[in-house]
């Protein structure tokens, strides 16, 4: 599924770059080779006359048809005064937001600190492993 999805993105590219032109092309100038070389006999006699321009097949004029008819004129506004695009926002009131203000805990009565009623023991009891 994923293959199937990037190879409809290559095509997707393609045409919208007008590779497609290209490609039609490519292959009109294969086939005129191929079918001219075998007609005449001489391959230097159906390169001469696949790339003269007097010898177009049926695929080299629906490259040069689809080259020639732009695809964009027919959705492009028509107005008569220029287009202008206006990048920049106008100057409007800003809003400044500032630091909370710190907060206020009560201190209660037994958050004071704890004095021990005996020292601790010196060293440290040891752990035994039962």
């Amino acid at each position: 599924m994923l293959a199937a999805a990037r190879w409809m993105m290559v095509l997707g590219l393609m045409v919208s770059i007008g590779l497609h032109t290209v490609v039609i092309q490519s292959a009109a100038w294969a086939g005129m080779l191929v079918s001219y070389s075998m007609e005449k006999g001489s391959v230097v006699q159906a390169v001469s006359e696949t790339f003269d321009g007097e010898h177009p097949c049926a695929l080299c004029k629906l490259a040069k048809k689809t080259e020639s008819t732009p695809a964009d004129d027919k959705q492009a506004p028509k107005a008569e005064h220029d287009l202008k695009l206006h990048l920049i926002a106008e100057a409007s009131t800003a809003i400044v937001f500032g630091a909370p203000p710190p907060p206020d805990f009560p201190v209660r009565a037994e958050a004071r600190p704890h004095v021990l009623s005996h020292t601790p023991d010196t060293p440290p009891p040891r752990r035994h492993l039962a």
